[in-house]
């Protein structure tokens, strides 16, 4: 078992935390908060795009071009639709 003082870098753990708020035009939006297990140390996001691209910096992935984030757009939009 790793130590906080000696990471693993191929393991990640998070809890995640998603709550619906509405932004100042009071459209439906997500947000979102991880929290590491052992440290108990917490990123909160205003939306989850926020999330994903905090995520993506941790695992090191290239960011999306244009068209992944117009679908990532799209999904959000379609999560946030009452259902």
């Amino acid at each position: 078992m790793y130590s906080q003082k000696d990471p693993d870098p191929n393991y990640l753990s998070y809890l995640l935390r998603l709550w619906r708020t509405r932004d100042d035009n009071g459209k439906p939006v997500w947000c979102a908060s991880l929290e590491e297990p052992g440290s108990h140390l917490t990123e909160s996001f205003a939306d989850v795009g926020g999330m994903y691209s905090f995520l993506q910096d941790q695992l090191d992935i290239e960011q999306p071009g244009e068209d992944a984030r117009q679908e990532q757009k799209e999904q959000q939009a379609a999560w946030e639709q009452p259902g």
